[in-house]
């Protein structure tokens, strides 16, 4: 377990989910609790972090107890004790990557701020593994997606699939997927299936998928064919004209 003695402790290694990896953090502030009886002990520590790379702040609880434990042996045969340590973020450590393309989700003059709004509660509830939400919160932002497209948000969903087909926001393929993603978010709203972790990764590929080739992609190309029609090309020289060869006189 932690010694509780360790208080001047002014630097901790922890994930900085900001950077999006391990690393040196300042410790703001430092509370321990402890407990238990004659039969049961427990521990924890509360930091406030600093990362040292971007200076995001953070919090961080440390929680052992004395019935979790495993059992090593020393060099002389001694028994090492090294009590299991649980680490507990906040904000929840981010479960899922953000994709890079998130701030360019754009769809001409509409405004998409609740589909951001849709996906940023999704990635919440993903990072404190709430995965029966993050099922119905998929179904939820395939609606938002979908209404903002132009989509009737009244018709059924096979209807909506039909029409982000007819209208070529999604093919024939991305149809059967989307079609499964559905089903899966109804049966977490309604039949309270939990979703487990490859399920849902398999869910957020199918989504991600589907909005950035129904938001983002069109908006580059859109952006790409404004750049190249702005692209002041030089004409080519005119070419030189060749003087024509003298006959030969034959002699």
């Amino acid at each position: 377990m932690t010694d509780e003695a360790n208080t001047d402790v002014q630097v901790r290694k922890a994930f900085c989910s900001n950077c999006g990896g391990e690393r040196n953090c300042e410790v703001r502030g430092r509370h321990l609790q402890r407990g238990g009886d004659d039969d049961f002990q427990w521990h924890k520590d509360w930091y406030i972090l600093e990362c040292r790379g971007c200076e995001h702040v953070f919090a961080l609880t440390v929680s052992s107890n004395s019935e979790e434990y495993r059992n090593d042996y020393g060099p002389d045969g001694e028994t090492l004790t090294d009590y299991i340590e649980t680490l507990d973020y906040w904000p929840a450590r981010s479960k899922r990557d953000r994709p890079d393309w998130l701030h360019e989700i754009a769809l001409g003059e509409v405004d998409v701020t609740p589909l951001d709004q849709s996906l940023n509660e999704l990635y919440g509830a993903l990072d404190n593994d709430l995965f029966s939400l993050a099922g119905i919160g998929v179904r939820t932002t395939f609606d938002v997606a979908s209404e903002l497209l132009g989509v009737d948000a009244s018709v059924t969903f096979e209807e909506k699939l039909d029409a982000l087909v007819a209208n070529r926001h999604i093919g024939p393929l991305d149809k059967s997927h989307i079609a499964t993603l559905i089903d899966a978010g109804s049966a977490s709203a309604h039949r309270g299936w939990r979703p487990e972790t490859t399920e849902v990764r398999t869910m957020m590929d199918v989504l991600e998928n589907f909005i950035l080739g129904a938001f983002v992609e069109p908006d580059r190309r859109k952006k790409r064919d404004e750049e190249v029609s702005r692209l002041k090309v030089p004409p080519r020289p005119a070419r030189a004209k060749k003087k024509p060869i003298p006959p030969v006189n034959a002699e």
